[in-house]
């Protein structure tokens, strides 16, 4: 069973979107090299990286007449960030 020409362009667009992201959150996780110096620049590319993959999320299920809002309830989808660090 095949998806509806809407759902799968929006299927490809997300999954476009994480690879950007995995993209960017290796290429952080390089730069930060575990030097304490270099921690505040890796905190904010990882949140950069996820807003930009929410921002992506959001334009694909928009321009394809999906909800943007299904399925962003709970306590991972709400968090919409990377967390560092327990506090």
């Amino acid at each position: 069973m095949s998806m509806p020409a809407q759902e799968q362009a929006f299927y490809d667009a997300v999954i476009a979107a994480e690879m950007t992201r995995q993209g960017s959150r290796a290429s952080a996780q390089a730069t930060y090299g575990f030097v304490k110096a270099n921690y505040a620049a890796y905190v904010t590319a990882l949140v950069a990286a996820d807003v930009a993959f929410m921002t992506a999320v959001t334009t694909a299920a928009t321009a394809n007449g999906i909800n943007p809002n299904v399925g962003l309830n709970g306590p991972i989808a709400c968090a919409k960030t990377a967390k560092i660090g327990g506090h």
